[in-house]
């Protein structure tokens, strides 16, 4: 009995995975999805940037290896991202 319900529970959870990928293919195959998430890395990369200047303004007694060197990645990061999806909303890509 405990054979089948161990195969019952892997086949549900198959069926779960599969029904998850065709759902987010299908959504992500939409002009609403390609907003959403070119608005979304719009705010984290802004978020990025300005926590990071903000950290390092505020906490300027820290050592620079490893915390300022940290928030020094983040602003590249951020300023990266938000580049990316400038030139993607320009270029209409």
């Amino acid at each position: 009995m405990k054979k089948n319900i161990s195969k019952i529970a892997t086949a549900g959870i198959a069926l779960a995975i599969a029904i998850a990928v065709v759902t987010c293919a299908s959504i992500f195959n939409t002009d609403f999805a390609r907003n959403t998430i070119d608005y979304f890395s719009f705010f984290a990369a802004i978020f990025l940037i300005v926590d990071g200047f903000y950290k390092i303004n505020h906490y300027r007694n820290e050592p620079y290896f490893p915390n300022q060197l940290i928030r020094h990645f983040r602003i590249i990061i951020g300023s990266c991202v938000f580049t990316i999806h400038v030139m993607q909303y320009i270029y209409g890509v």
